[in-house]
């Protein structure tokens, strides 16, 4: 139930040294870009790491960070140490990491059991005035186009019958989130940031994860048939400082990609065009499944965004270049 999204927004944030964010997952691909764009636009970051010591973390020390360790989300230890002082919590981290695991209940109870204890958090440190949560599409896109194929998903919809085991965590993951919002309205606004694929330029040091390695593996010569909305991790970064500072934002689900399906062929496609020796034209030409794709164009109506940023996403195309 998303009726309540029109609680009155809690003051937004103020870029200052003097304001703490904490970054959960800063060592990811993603988290990476939100911290940067956090230090860019002037705040403190606070990054909580599984390892403080680990040189997957040594990028975030190297930009500006200040490292925390919180060795395990799903437990209490670093919590409290990590949300001290902190005015805002972007919440970047995926508790459900693969979409190919099948123990539905597990990855239910992972998702659900990492928000509730993220959000008490966040409510207890007493603190926090605004939340930005990192969802997925898939608690967005729903059966819709079963009855009208033209369906483009927004934030109006809901995946109200998940099939798979990923996807199921995810709409009981956002579930709760809305529900610890309405809990914790009178402590913190909250804001939801649902993406599909992001591409974009690693940062200094950063080392390839998620995304990036379907652009590894592309230029490797594997081939693949897999079709999604592109976010460029440079949009996306800046929809959690927006999450965190406009007041338009709180309560509100945002869908921060392209508006157009794109599959991995055309990935393929447009690195083999940019020069990428290791893309093996050969074999996707030969791949049946690979050939058949249709992605939707368009597929996802984001004007919402388009609205908040007043100004384009950086295209697909440009996403993946600066990939490279």
């Amino acid at each position: 139930n998303l009726s309540f999204l029109d609680t009155p927004a809690i003051e937004g944030l103020t870029p200052s040294t003097d304001t703490i964010v904490l970054v959960t997952s800063a060592q990811s691909w993603i988290g990476g870009h939100v911290a940067q764009a956090l230090i860019n636009a002037g705040y403190s970051v606070r990054a909580a790491v599984s390892n403080r010591s680990s040189a997957r973390a040594d990028f975030l020390r190297d930009m500006g960070c200040d490292l925390v360790a919180v060795p395990d989300l799903l437990a209490e230890e670093g919590w409290a140490e990590a949300m001290a002082g902190c005015a805002g919590f972007a919440h970047v981290t995926s508790l459900t990491p693969s979409p190919f695991q099948t123990d539905a209940d597990e990855m239910i109870r992972e998702a659900v059991e990492g928000t509730e204890l993220a959000m008490r958090f966040a409510a207890e440190a007493g603190t926090v005035r605004r939340v930005v949560l990192n969802c997925d599409l898939s608690s967005i896109c729903g059966t819709q186009r079963e009855t009208n194929p033209d369906h483009l998903w927004s934030e109006a919809d809901r995946n109200e019958a998940p099939e798979t085991a990923f996807s199921k965590s995810k709409v009981a993951g956002e579930a709760k989130v809305w529900e610890l919002a309405e809990k914790y309205k009178d402590k913190f606004s909250v804001c939801t940031v649902h993406s599909a694929a992001v591409f974009g330029a690693l940062l200094p040091g950063q080392p390839v994860s998620a995304s990036m390695l379907i652009i590894q593996d592309i230029a490797m010569g594997k081939v693949m048939s897999r079709m999604f909305a592109i976010c460029d991790a440079g949009d996306f970064a800046a929809m959690h400082v927006a999450g965190l500072e406009r007041p338009e934002t709180a309560g509100q689900r945002y869908i921060v990609t392209s508006a157009d399906q794109i599959s991995t062929l055309e990935l393929a496609e447009w690195a083999a065009a940019a020069g990428a020796s290791g893309v093996d034209s050969a074999a996707w030409a030969g791949d049946a499944e690979a050939q058949k794709m249709a992605p939707k164009k368009p597929s996802i109506d984001n004007r919402k965004v388009l609205a908040l940023f007043g100004r384009a996403l950086v295209p697909p195309a440009r996403c993946w270049r600066s990939s490279g």
